[in-house]
């Protein structure tokens, strides 16, 4: 072990001192970023309830909702036990495919279940071609693929097909 002479305790010492000065100012500039000011505050969530809640039967409601308050277009519904709901994906799995398309048209977020609903086989069957392990996505309340292409009845009778020759089941 090598013995350690005054001015290398000296130097070493001083050292430790600035660091332990200049430590809270490391910490200070890696705090979390304040919320952005344009930012306003988060949606009630009896709120986003409501909209959701509407978005499985009644399109006038929706409609009036999202006029008032256009960012509940993307608000998620927490269920509890990983049960996340949006509007177009309670539109998607209740089969109500002009309300799945006027969410759409505004902005919403498509996903591989309200695209099986709207049996779009060519975006269905590229995510899958894609990302095989798509092939057992589920949408709000673990509704399979397989649920949702029968959701959209006559629109996805061809995905139906393709879901069929991949083993898929509800």
């Amino acid at each position: 072990m090598k013995q350690i002479n005054r001015k290398d305790f000296i130097i070493r010492s001083g050292l430790g001192v600035t660091g332990l000065i200049l430590l809270p100012g490391i910490f200070k500039t890696q705090s979390i970023p304040k919320q952005n000011p344009d930012k306003g505050p988060p949606l009630e969530i009896l709120l986003v309830k409501e909209f959701v809640g509407a978005a499985h039967k009644d399109m006038a409601k929706v409609k009036t909702l999202l006029e008032a308050n256009p960012d509940l277009l993307n608000s998620v519904n927490n269920l509890g036990g990983w049960d996340w709901e949006d509007a177009v994906s309670a539109a998607g799995h209740v089969g109500y495919t002009e309300l799945a398309n006027f969410l759409l048209e505004k902005g919403a977020r498509m996903t591989i279940c309200v695209a099986a609903m709207l049996g779009k086989t060519d975006i269905v069957k590229s995510s899958i071609q894609s990302f095989p392990y798509m092939k057992d996505a589920v949408g709000p309340h673990k509704i399979s693929l397989m649920r949702h292409a029968k959701a959209g009845g006559q629109n996805s009778l061809e995905l139906l097909e393709y879901l069929k020759t991949l083993g898929l089941k509800e």
